[in-house]
């Protein structure tokens, strides 16, 4: 089975909703990408002004993503539509519990000339205090060259 490998260009859009108050957060990175088949790997480096170097790496599947984090913070966090999931967010000033209900999955495999989109909706709940909605947008296009 071939593997398709190309650098790409990733932007990682979240939204949270904490009770109406919206937060947004948004990266944009060069990173690198793989397909098999069904099967696609993003992996990109974020190097932020709090934390250091922050490593990524997205795997994405029919209905199903992970994303790991690692370097200064470090989660590893899956995705599952209609899947509670739980994970420990590690960072420099100490971690926290994550509990998380994925509500959907919308996945487009990246095509050529036509960008890859991931968008999960997600609730999340940290150290069992007030549940807070999330919006994650995840699109990433071949880098022109």
């Amino acid at each position: 089975m071939k593997l398709d490998k190309k650098d790409i260009a990733v932007e990682l859009r979240t939204v949270i909703d904490d009770q109406g108050e919206k937060e947004l957060s948004i990266i944009k990175q060069m990173g690198k990408y793989t397909r098999k088949k069904a099967l696609e790997v993003i992996s990109f480096a974020e190097n932020t002004q709090d934390f250091g170097i922050i490593n990524n790496f997205i795997t994405v599947q029919p209905r199903k993503v992970n994303i790991k984090r690692s370097g200064s913070i470090k989660m590893y966090q899956q995705f599952m539509e209609n899947k509670r999931s739980e994970c420990v967010y590690r960072h420099p000033y100490g971690s926290f519990f994550m509990e998380i209900y994925t509500k959907s999955i919308f996945h487009q495999q990246m095509k050529i000339k036509q960008q890859g989109k991931v968008i999960i909706e997600y609730d999340a709940k940290l150290n069992d205090q007030q549940t807070r909605h999330h919006h994650l947008t995840l699109t990433y296009m071949e880098a022109k060259r």
